[in-house]
């Protein structure tokens, strides 16, 4: 089976982006044309591999997939890819929002 690209999960999965900490409905993105990748990443709450390996068991749990307009600064420190990693507190504390809430673990 071909993996789906980005704009075939963009029709497939509800869209948020992060706002002050919130998660906000963005059903304005129906392509990966809808935003500016230079300062945003669209980013699977469950990992693709993960649930396209597992989607099943997802889907028996009632966990969905989501994608999520983050910018590319908070989309790096989610997955401890910056200079100076945070803690999960640090993580909360300075973009208002839990890693839990963007990024699934099992």
């Amino acid at each position: 089976m071909q993996a789906m690209g980005m704009n075939e999960d963009i029709k497939e999965f509800k869209k948020f982006i992060l706002s002050h900490g919130c998660l906000i409905p963005a059903e304005w993105i129906t392509s990966t044309d809808d935003y500016n990748h230079y300062i945003y990443h669209l980013h699977h709450y469950i990992k693709k591999q993960t649930w396209e390996r597992d989607k099943e068991w997802f889907i028996e749990r009632g966990i969905e997939q989501k994608l999520i307009l983050l910018p590319i600064k908070v989309h790096e420190a989610i997955h401890n890819q910056g200079i100076r990693n945070l803690s999960d507190e640090e993580f909360k504390k300075k973009y208002g929002i839990s890693r839990k809430e963007l990024l699934f673990k099992r």
